[in-house]
């Protein structure tokens, strides 16, 4: 419930960013690191996923709450899962996955390999107002790309004893991707009449191979509650881009001028992420107070590298433009302190109340740039919650917590983007983090059949960023990011779920989220008020112990502080049949089957204002099959135990019954 995806495919639980786990661990990675992961893990392996809303304290300053992904662990004995699948829309899959589980020691592994094809449109206009007169800028292109996914993942439990226990996990994923685009530049005057025209073709090739580890190690006392766990975690990536740009100029007739543009951008990337999280609670002697106490480091280096170059004609060689290329590195480490306390006034009325303490510093290094734009802050993050729950389900839970969400390498990244020749984009490494003070209030009611939740919250965010696009003298734009002067935040959200007799069963979820911003930008920006809307409603049906059909319908609206977005409704429904004692699954899944996925995006700015829409071909049929191969273990026969000889009976003499 409540957990949706921006147009980046980023994960939002009511609107906000969220920290991801996998089987309790966090996943210390960065944002295309983690997407990659993300959509290379087989649905098959994934047993639940968890949503918290108030995390534990090792979690509570995370501003959007905590995703837990528990993988399965096979059950006592060997077992494997072979999985394939075909869709329509240009996709296909296969995974394989064994599982051993005896006494002290669980392994399980998986490997497979994804194809995927993507088709999509786009178009864009731009109203360009002056002084004195208003033009128009329009776009339409399409684009296709393939990409190919192999991922393997192993994990080792080892339980020692009842009080210690060890686990690792080791990750690997890679990324194959070639695309192509091309679009059609239009230039309109106020008369509506075309008077400059050219396109362009965008060849892309990229590369990335991502392989990480996780090691932890659990340690129980004697005393129940009394924990120590430590997690330590690292992680490699390593990505090529290579983009090849074409563009004819033409007269507005179609003619070809005879001027054309031949350029390339080779990215070259490595980054690497070390962290380590220590986490220990104490319960005290009057069974009431819980102690927590708990700190982390995380360092990330990146290093960069562009290359432009134009294709120079009279002697067909490519020239390196020095000054669209850069080569920089870029750190950054954070490290965290926490203490918190859990009291329980009696059964069900509990508080949490908390401090973490932060300290981040980051600093580039850029070739040709003798400033390193250092950047040091500490953050001091309270959190407090207060919850009482009643013995007929209601419950009731009011929450207060400071967060801060740093800018990422997107956000920071001086490399110019020109793969839109008239929207040049680039980052800002003066960015600086934001702060958010979040406020919650919420009630519940749980039955078996039946439950509901609600809340409220109101948010105060100080220095915000936020990418900004503004329109130069020749008609181009310019988009980077620019710490703002702040926005208020007003939430409600509602989510439950109903079951119908032992077959039906029905959740919805909605969250709505209405952002003021102050009177300056307002007024000097055109900002806009503006509310963001997250829906879903989904439905599972089991008509029999070996067949359910599923259905998922979802909707959003997001807000940014020129304009909004819009998305369509997307839908997916599908059937699941077993065979053979339920060792083979075969389903059929339905995606977008009356309406592709479309986004618009409308952006009201001081001089110009812009529609610009795009459509990804997302109508897909997919069938998949899925075989369980199973090994349990011997049972050992009893052992017959023998019984006594009496003593007469071994000197001969009779006995007595």
């Amino acid at each position: 419930p409540l957990v949706s995806a921006d147009n980046d495919g980023k994960l939002l639980m009511k609107g906000k960013e969220v920290k991801i786990l996998i089987d309790d661990k966090p996943v210390e990675m960065d944002a295309r690191q983690l997407q990659d992961l993300l959509e290379s893990m087989p649905g098959s392996m994934i047993e639940k996923i968890e949503v918290l809303t108030t995390p534990p304290p090792q979690y509570a300053n995370e501003r959007g709450g905590v995703i837990n992904i528990v993988t399965k662990k096979g059950k006592v004995g060997k077992s494997g899962r072979l999985n394939l699948n075909y869709g329509t829309r240009g996709e296909a899959g296969i995974s394989a996955s064994f599982s051993y589980r005896k006494n002290k020691i669980a392994f399980n592994t998986s490997a497979g390999y994804s194809y995927n094809r993507y088709r999509g449109e786009s178009y864009s206009i731009r109203e360009n107002v002056y002084a004195d007169s208003s033009n128009f800028f329009r776009t339409d292109g399409n684009n296709f790309s393939i990409n190919n996914r192999p991922n393997g993942r192993a994990t080792l439990d080892y339980e020692r004893n009842k009080r210690n226990s060890f686990n690792l996990t080791a990750n690997v994923n890679s990324s194959d991707n070639e695309g192509e685009s091309g679009t059609e530049y239009r230039n309109i005057n106020r008369f509506d009449v075309l008077y400059r025209l050219s396109n362009r073709k965008v060849g892309s090739g990229f590369r990335a191979i991502n392989p990480s580890a996780s090691v932890s190690y659990t340690h129980k006392w004697k005393t129940p509650g009394e924990v120590l766990r430590v997690i330590g975690n690292i992680a490699f990536s390593s990505n090529r881009n290579t983009r090849d740009f074409y563009q004819r100029f033409l007269q507005p007739d179609g003619s070809f001028t005879g001027s054309d543009s031949t350029q390339r951008q080779y990215t070259r990337s490595n980054n690497q992420t070390l962290a380590l999280r220590i986490n220990y609670d104490k319960p005290l002697k009057d069974k009431k107070t819980m102690l927590n106490f708990g700190t982390t480091i995380n360092r990330y280096r990146l290093h960069n590298e562009l290359t432009t170059s134009f294709l120079k004609k009279p002697d067909s060689i490519m020239l390196v433009n020095d000054l669209l290329s850069n080569d920089f590195e870029f750190h950054q480490t954070v490290y965290t302190i926490r203490a918190a306390l859990r009291y329980q006034f009696f059964q069900n009325f509990f508080t949490n109340i908390g401090i973490q303490q932060e300290y981040a510093t980051t600093s580039f290094v850029i070739v040709g740039d003798s400033n390193q734009y250092p950047n040091k802050y500490y953050s001091t993050l309270p959190f407090a919650n207060i919850t009482r729950k009643w013995e007929n389900g209601y419950s009731i839970t009011a929450s207060y917590k400071r967060s801060v969400q740093r800018p990422g390498m997107n956000n920071l990244n001086p490399s110019i983007d020109y793969s839109d020749p008239y929207n040049t984009r680039f980052g800002n490494p003066y960015l600086q983090p934001y702060y958010a003070d979040n406020f919650d209030l919420g009630a519940g009611y749980w039955k078996k059949k039946f439950n509901v939740n609600a809340s409220v919250g109101y948010n105060s965010l100080q220095h915000i960023y936020s990418a900004l696009r503004t329109l130069t003298n020749d008609g181009k734009t310019i988009t980077s990011w620019y710490n703002l002067s702040g926005r208020k935040e007003y939430e409600a959200s509602v989510f439950g779920g109903v079951n119908i007799g032992k077959k039906l069963k029905l959740n919805t979820s909605g969250s709505y989220t209405y952002s003021v911003y102050s009177a300056h930008d307002q007024k000097v920006n055109r900002y806009r008020n503006g509310g963001s809307l997250h829906s879903s409603m989904n439905g599972n049906y089991q008509w029999s112990t070996i067949m359910n059909f599923t259905g998922n319908f979802t909707f959003n609206r997001f807000a940014n502080p020129q304009g909004n977005v819009r998305n369509r409704l997307s839908m997916s429904m599908g059937v699941q049949r077993k065979f053979f004692n339920k060792n083979l699954s075969v389903s059929l899944n339905i995606v977008d089957p009356f309406s592709e996925q479309q986004n618009t995006n409308f952006i009201y700015a001081p001089n110009y204002n812009l529609e610009s829409y795009s459509m990804s071909r997302s109508r897909n049929f997919r069938i998949a099959a899925a075989y369980t191969f199973k090994k349990k273990p011997k049972k050992k026969l009893p052992v017959k135990k023998k019984l006594p000889v009496p003593a007469k009976k071994l000197q001969g003499l009779p006995v007595k019954n």
